[in-house]
């Protein structure tokens, strides 16, 4: 017995030899004290809950990347005051996507219920690339072209247009209108809407809910500064000019005095023949004869009133606008100048529509991927470089006032994702770049074609009374809804690519010069803000397969901002995350989550940002 009790004696001195011989005291300050690092300020079951795990995990998933990727660094918090993730601009909720073009460490620090710090951090491991993505430099004292005030903008048929606005006797539609805030406060200009499209030369005299949809939309939108305007559409193709005089006296006579910049008379001219609005050999000579006798009806109704937009064509002279049409030379650049010298008094705006060939619908066949492929921006913006000289020679600003992804309502699986948010935001800087003065993105959210207009920016539910007044021409879709009020049925990949250009250009941003160098298919525009010297730096990769590092060359800049828009893939429909921000999910037309935006700074005067395949990055650089 006594030879038991001297063997458990010894066994209780090495238990607590185990320990370096620390008296029990300071055993337990030790443990606090490792425990308050790993986000416990106490512990025992005296413990006040709200003191206990500040910060419960902070991890990083993957820990070990090769720049270029992302990784997603998230935590788990207690009971905090505060909590800051500090090489971020803001802290989200739970979750945060990065693509650190070094190693890097992160640092979450929490402020405890105590009022006490608490901080944790994790490490990511960046591999360097096989090679450099692409090298950019930029002369900040360089001067460009300034991006024009309503340089966006929308474009809706008739009936769509008074469908998505609402009629102010039923109900109008907040998240539209929400929808167009988003963008006119990034760009800090007015949007433009153009209301048109091939429902223009069916369109008969005006009733009452015609114009009151727009016209409440003009006061609501106005009443807070800058808002919008409008590109309103006449029938020319009904060949009746007393038709199209008196559409244009009740537009402007019911809508806000200023509101209206232009009456674009007739669509898509060159299409007449093919739409059955003109016998065969309808030529363009015609169409001057036509153009003038029904310029003089409408400025004989309203003296005085907006100018006229034309001539509107569908394409660009020696080719066809989408597959099933023939190619044809009707409106050349030397025929829009003899229509800008006969009514040069009348014409204010030179409009055209452009689209990068036809759907499925209309007999072309793209592939996913289309929209990724340079000519799918460049052949159309250098189609239009002709056309914008005989404009800018005839003192006419040049304005495509309808364009989108794929002519033919669009394709599947390639206008709704996300290449197409790539795409408009490129095509985008593209045009800013080449001298036009604005783009009406042709959105609807019904069509004919498929339905739900895949294509377009934006759809909703509708209530059934709107959808009754709007007399629009297109059937609702099979699944579509009539809620009591507007819900928002998804925000699609186009909107973006339109969110991303708003913030590179606004306050009429001033585009720079740039050097490129690259073997991917990856763009770069540079623009800087006049009032602040910020320099904001657009960086679009279109390549499925390559990703890197970028390296920014600026003289004079050291501090920057890298804001994000990127996608599970270039074909998701969801998913699409601009700045940690998302549109899934949301009710009301504002976007979902934080935003954030990853801070960063110049090494020997070079920035390196870290780019994905298929994403896009937004580098804004203050002095």
């Amino acid at each position: 017995m006594d030879q038991t009790g001297t063997q458990d004696s010894r066994t209780d001195q090495a238990s607590v030899g185990a320990f370096g011989h620390t008296p029990p005291l300071r055993i337990i300050v030790s443990a606090c004290y490792a425990m308050l690092l790993a986000g416990c300020a106490a512990s025992g079951p005296d413990a006040p809950a709200e003191a206990v795990g500040a910060i419960q995990h902070f991890t990083a998933s993957p820990t070990s990347i090769t720049a270029g990727q992302t990784t997603e660094l998230a935590w788990e918090l207690g009971n905090v005051q505060a909590v800051k993730l500090g090489q971020l601009t803001a802290t989200p909720a739970a979750s945060a996507v990065v693509a650190p073009a070094q190693t890097t460490t992160y640092t979450l620090t929490a402020t405890n219920a105590q009022g006490e710090p608490v901080e944790h951090q994790v490490t990511v491991n960046v591999s360097e690339a096989s090679s450099v993505l692409a090298n950019v430099s930029i002369d900040p004292e360089q001067t460009g072209p300034r991006i024009p005030e309503s340089f966006l903008g929308f474009s809706h048929e008739w009936g769509q247009a008074q469908m998505m606005m609402g009629d102010p006797a039923i109900g109008t539609n907040p998240i539209y209108r929400q929808l167009l805030t988003n963008l006119v406060e990034r760009s800090g200009s007015p949007l433009s809407l153009r209301v048109g499209g091939s429902s223009t030369d069916r369109t008969r005299e005006p009733t009452p809910n015609t114009v009151t949809p727009m016209a409440q939309l003009t006061r609501d939108m106005n009443a807070a500064g800058e808002g919008v305007s409008f590109l309103m559409g006449l029938n020319m193709g009904a060949g009746v000019p007393g038709l199209a005089a008196l559409q244009a006296r009740t537009y402007v006579q019911q809508m806000p005095a200023g509101s209206i910049d232009a009456f674009e008379l007739g669509n898509q001219p060159d299409l007449f023949v093919y739409n059955d609005h003109r016998d065969s050999g309808y030529d363009f000579e015609e169409y001057l004869g036509e153009y003038r006798f029904f310029a003089r009806q409408i400025g004989s109704n309203i003296p005085g009133g907006p100018p006229l937009m034309g001539p509107s064509m569908a394409g660009f002279a020696g080719s066809a606008p989408f597959p099933l049409a023939e190619e044809s030379d009707f409106g050349t650049p030397l025929e829009l100048e003899r229509l800008l010298t006969q009514e040069h008094q009348i014409i204010g705006f030179v409009s055209q529509h452009a689209y990068n060939g036809g759907s499925s619908a209309c007999g072309g066949d793209p592939q996913p991927g289309f929209l990724l492929q340079p000519d799918a921006v460049t052949n159309n913006r250098e189609a239009t470089e002709p056309y914008i000289k005989v404009a800018t020679k005839m003192g006419k600003p040049y304005r495509l006032s309808e364009m989108n992804s794929i002519m033919c309502a669009g394709e599947p699986g390639i206008s709704n994702a996300f290449e197409a948010t790539l795409w408009s935001a490129d095509a985008l800087f593209e045009y800013a770049y080449a001298g036009i003065s604005g783009v009406n993105l042709h959105s609807n959210t019904w069509n004919s074609t498929h339905g739900w207009d895949l294509s377009g920016a934006f759809m909703f539910d509708v209530p059934e009374a709107q959808y009754q007044a709007s007399s629009t021409e297109v059937q609702p879709p099979a699944d579509a809804q009539f809620p009591v009020s507007y819900e928002l049925r998804k925000v699609l990949p186009v909107y973006y690519g339109m969110l991303f250009f708003a913030e590179v250009s606004g306050n009429r941003a001033e585009m720079l010069p740039i050097s490129l160098a690259s073997d991917a298919n990856v763009k770069a525009w540079a623009t800087r803000d006049p009032d602040t010297n910020r320099i904001s730096l657009a960086l679009i990769n279109k390549d499925p397969s390559a990703s890197g590092p970028v390296r920014v060359t600026i003289p004079g800049y050291a501090i920057g901002e890298v804001k994000r828009l990127i996608a599970p893939s270039f074909d998701a429909q969801q998913g699409i995350t601009l700045g940690g921000q998302t549109f899934d999910g949301s009710r009301d037309g504002r976007p979902v989550g934080t935003e954030y935006r990853e801070l960063i700074e110049a090494q020997d005067g070079t920035f390196t940002v870290a780019v994905g395949p298929t994403s896009a990055v937004l580098l804004t650089l203050n002095r």
